[in-house]
């Protein structure tokens, strides 16, 4: 027998945020990091909106950031050329039906924090362009361009309004990006690749677009502030920065044709990289970076091929537990690839592609399982 309940209240900073906690439980029990879901407390939940207007809220599990779609968004950026005719109330409907796949289908234990558009932002539902999920409950606050600097701060604030019940801590800004010294960095020239013994965690930056060194110099002091803060014992004690991180920069002139790094190219555990074409220069550049560093079973960077598939379909979205949001397009080649080990879910937005939106581009995984010494 299944329960399910939705909790929908407002909270803090001038009822901004639209919080939804979506609970799911079920008569098998869930094990967290070896811990049964039976032994972890619910989410709290006063009934009071005042009650909470002023205190972190406090959750269990991941956290899906998401932001709902501009009343403005037939003024949203579009990449060259003609652009086209952009009709809200159909992206609209595609991220609602996009936020309630997050609930569903996102995992056993999610929160779900929608935070309310802005009319004068239409960009603003590509959320993940604003901060960089790091290590540790910690994240990057980014630089986009100068049109859509106004969303950051929204979304750092529900950040950092976040607060884990387990494992226990809020959301941290481990450093703000500044626009005002030419530094640039926008989430979606960022990809995550998890390492090996030789080096844990691998960021990958496209550079030449809208991001550029300075940007990924910005990623590399939050990640050093990051794990600062880190008190895990199961790091080695002779650890330095090298062994737990590398920000690699990816030069997007070799094909100016993609909008950021996570247009062309994307990866997901146990599937590994995933492009247009195994001749995609961007991927081309990758392969190389990461022939000196350590392949595992989980990511794949020594295949000499990535998983090919339509051009339109390359940017996939690799969530908590082995789940995989997709393309319709890229379906049958994601589970050839990852087999028993992801569970793909297919999601289709043909209304926000035409504003260069992608899957990644419409949500931030906080995940308080993502620590230096692992991820989930």
């Amino acid at each position: 027998m299944n329960q399910n309940f939705d909790f929908r209240v407002s909270i803090g900073f001038g009822d901004l945020i639209n919080l939804v906690i979506h609970h799911r439980a079920s008569c098998l029990p869930v094990v967290m990091d070896g811990i049964p879901a039976e032994m972890i407390s619910p989410v709290p939940f006063s009934g009071l909106p005042e009650e909470v207007d002023e205190k972190p809220v406090s959750m269990s599990g991941v956290v899906y950031l998401t932001r709902g779609v501009s009343s403005g968004f037939a003024k949203a950026l579009v990449m060259g050329g003609e652009s086209p005719v952009l009709d809200f109330e159909k992206a609209k409907g595609e991220h609602d039906a996009f936020v309630e796949t997050l609930k569903q289908r996102g995992g056993p234990l999610v929160s779900v924090v929608e935070i309310e558009a802005d009319k004068d932002q239409p960009d603003c539902v590509f959320v993940e362009d604003c901060l960089v999920a790091l290590p540790g409950r910690g994240v990057l606050q980014c630089a986009p361009c100068d049109s859509r600097l106004g969303e950051v701060e929204p979304v750092s604030k529900a950040a950092q309004n976040i607060e884990f019940q387990f494992p226990p801590g809020q959301v941290e800004i481990d450093y703000i990006t500044d626009p005002s010294d030419g530094s640039r960095i926008e989430g979606g020239d960022v990809l995550y690749v998890k390492g090996g013994d030789d080096v844990y965690h691998h960021y990958f930056v496209g550079v030449g677009n809208r991001s550029n060194a300075l940007g990924a110099e910005s990623l590399r002091k939050a990640l050093r502030n990051s794990l600062k803060r880190c008190t895990s014992k199961k790091l080695p004690n002779d650890a330095d920065e090298s062994q737990l991180f590398k920000v690699h920069e990816i030069d997007l002139s070799v094909d100016s044709s993609w909008l950021h790094l996570k247009s062309a190219v994307t990866w997901a555990p146990y599937v590994g990289f995933v492009a247009s074409s195994d001749t995609c220069p961007i991927f081309q550049e990758m392969k190389k970076v990461c022939e000196a560093f350590e392949q595992t079973t989980t990511n794949l960077i020594h295949d000499e091929k990535p998983v090919v598939v339509p051009r339109h379909s390359t940017n996939v979205l690799p969530l908590p537990g082995g789940i995989v949001f997709v393309h319709p397009d890229a379906v049958t080649s994601i589970k050839e690839k990852g087999g028993s080990q992801v569970e793909v879910i297919s999601v289709d937005q043909p209304e926000l592609a035409k504003a260069d939106g992608a899957l990644t581009c419409g949500v931030l995984v906080l995940d308080p399982f993502f620590e230096w010494t692992g991820f989930s």
